[in-house]
């Protein structure tokens, strides 16, 4: 899914310094004229860098997976949703996201913990560089996969970035905890 600047800036309101508000929503105004995508890569680094130095971890990755929480589409959540209806367990439920390709199509589960990978960035926005871009940015695909997650499982889960493309790894990889209700 493509970076949206709306989603963004009303994540990032009242959570950053205002003079850093103003550099991010000035950043997110230009985004939409910018045509190329290493253009729009360049511009989402700039964010990404200011919004790392301007606010704490903690805060960068609640801004970001709330992104992500939003970024994954009502239609996947359906289809999900229908394929866990008929899957026998989690383990069946991931073979069946895998073979639809819900979650990079390459999930599988060590008890409690799901591990995912993508064997490419999913993100228009910046797949297209070589340059490396903050992995606050990825904090968006943890944000994405809770909210798949939670859906499915009903429960909470915790989801961790263990590497990304985007700082130079082979493949993106998360771990996704399941958390007791």
């Amino acid at each position: 899914m493509p970076f949206k600047p709306h989603v963004f800036q009303e994540n990032i309101a009242g959570r950053v310094p205002e003079t850093t508000a103003e550099i991010l929503a000035q950043a997110c105004g230009d985004y939409d004229t910018l045509t190329t995508p290493l253009q729009r890569a360049r511009c989402i680094k700039t964010m990404m860098d200011a919004l790392d130095q301007a606010v704490d971890g903690p805060t960068r990755q609640a801004i970001m997976q709330a992104c992500g929480r939003q970024c994954i589409g009502a239609s996947t959540l359906d289809k999900a949703r229908k394929l866990a209806r008929t899957a026998a367990d989690l383990d069946d439920l991931l073979v069946k996201l895998n073979q639809v390709h819900i979650g990079g199509g390459h999930l599988r589960r060590e008890g409690d913990v799901i591990h995912a990978t993508y064997v490419r960035c999913y993100c228009g926005s910046v797949n297209q560089t070589k340059a490396p871009i903050s992995a606050t940015y990825c904090q968006c695909s943890c944000g994405w996969y809770r909210q798949l997650f939670e859906t499915l499982l009903e429960r909470p889960v915790t989801v961790e970035l263990v590497g990304s493309i985007i700082q130079g790894d082979e493949s993106c990889q998360f771990k996704i905890m399941i958390r007791d209700s």
